[in-house]
């Protein structure tokens, strides 16, 4: 059910944000995304307040492998710990799991992730493995993160320090016969990850309409890898639309939107934030419009095809006094109409709901192309985009009704 919505609506959102490129936190992206959302929100009746949040930029120069016969081409992994302008020479060491740390010792690891749809650092394998190279004497590591598309994917880290104290890049899985011939042949290569590093600010935008004493809270993080028109662009679109519709839902509700920087970055700017928002024991809810709300899933027979249903590589997280509606609001989108417990640190609704709300919920998903420069437009379809848009608005005027909701 769609009436409410009007998909060409969210289409022209997703297209806008689509065209201002990629969004890593702080860049040129990320930034004209921040002055087009305060523009929109202060259209709509927003006091917009911009919390500067200092986060780690990298200009590169040369990031890559060098062989005897190829140079393959590095994403330079944040915080980015860089090479001199020589860079590092080396044998390449293929690491598969902790017990082969040990042969890395004064060479390049080459990390093979294994098969997943790669989103994080601290959350996934790929941790324990960069923890025992550094400890083992790796002098630089390249992860290859395997997954759907053989591309690299970027990983969510830490905002304030390297993950490890030596130069890590992302490689692509699909150059693993060109790693796995050195490593064989015990070649020396050289990785190159020079460039210059700085501080830049990733701007958190904390939006608020004062009407009654009671509060509705809604937040979506901005900043992501790449153009990220699925991991980013469902969210931002899903939420311009229901900042547009919540006053007019809730005439009696005051109304706290937070729109964050820095997510990549350990969700740096929603930590920054939080004490700055409406207290849990006058918000009557929380939704939080998380990554990846809904893409196009695809086939693998044959070389496959993407089709125009939902990719069901999603979750519903809520609080318990939630779970009943969410699976009522979000029945017949799957994936999401069988909402789950809050898992810790899988977006920022864990951190939300630690400060005290006890009516919250998030919907996310981990697309295919998550995390890599294939997160385009076509990705997703309008009308996949407005079935969500109408689940969300569902389920916070369930959630709110019980509050007090009038008009």
């Amino acid at each position: 059910m769609t009436s409410m919505i009007n998909p060409e609506c969210l289409w022209r959102d997703l297209l806008i944000h689509a065209g201002f490129g990629e969004k890593a936190a702080g860049g040129a992206g990320d930034l004209a995304t921040a002055e087009w959302i305060t523009r929109e929100l202060e259209r709509l009746g927003y006091e917009v307040e911009r919390l500067r949040i200092p986060v780690p930029l990298f200009q590169p120069c040369r990031c890559e492998v060098v062989g005897s016969n190829c140079a393959l081409e590095l994403f330079p992994q944040p915080v980015v710990v860089p090479t001199t302008d020589e860079g590092i020479a080396a044998p390449l060491a293929l690491v598969h799991s902790v017990s082969d740390a040990a042969a890395a010792q004064g060479r390049i690891a080459i990390i093979l992730l294994p098969y997943a749809r790669h989103a994080a650092i601290w959350t996934s394998v790929a941790a324990p493995l960069l923890t025992a190279v550094a400890e083992a004497g790796a002098l630089a590591v390249v992860i290859l993160p395997f997954g759907p598309t053989g591309e690299i994917v970027g990983l969510n880290s830490y905002a304030d320090k390297p993950f490890i104290p030596i130069p890590v890049a992302i490689g692509r899985p699909s150059d693993l016969a060109a790693y796995a011939g050195m490593a064989s042949a015990n070649l020396t290569v050289r990785l190159y990850l020079t460039g210059e590093n700085r501080v830049g600010d990733s701007p958190t935008l904390m939006a608020r309409r004062h009407r009654g004493v009671r509060w509705i809270a809604m937040s979506t993080p901005r900043s992501g890898f790449f153009t990220c028109s699925v991991e980013r662009g469902t969210g931002t679109a899903t939420f311009l639309w229901l900042a547009a519709w919540l006053p007019k839902a809730f005439p009696d509700h005051s109304l706290f939107l937070l729109n964050s920087g820095a997510h990549e970055l350990r969700f740096a700017g929603t930590h920054s934030a939080l004490d700055l928002a409406p207290s849990a024991g006058v918000t009557d809810m929380w939704a939080h419009i998380g990554a990846g709300l809904v893409s196009r899933a695809y086939t693998t027979i044959r070389g496959g095809r993407r089709l125009d249903t939902a990719d069901p590589n999603r979750i519903c997280m809520t609080t318990p006094s939630l779970a009943v509606q969410a699976r009522a609001a979000f029945s017949g989108l799957a994936g999401l109409d069988d909402p789950q417990p809050i898992l810790s640190e899988v977006g920022e609704l864990s951190t939300i709901v630690e400060r005290g709300y006890d009516k919250a919920f998030a919907c996310l998903g981990v697309n295919r192309s998550c995390h890599t420069r294939l997160d385009v437009s076509d990705e997703v379809t309008p009308d996949l985009l407005a079935s969500v848009v109408e689940g969300h608005r569902r389920l916070i005027e369930m959630a709110v009704a019980p509050a007090g909701r009038s008009g």
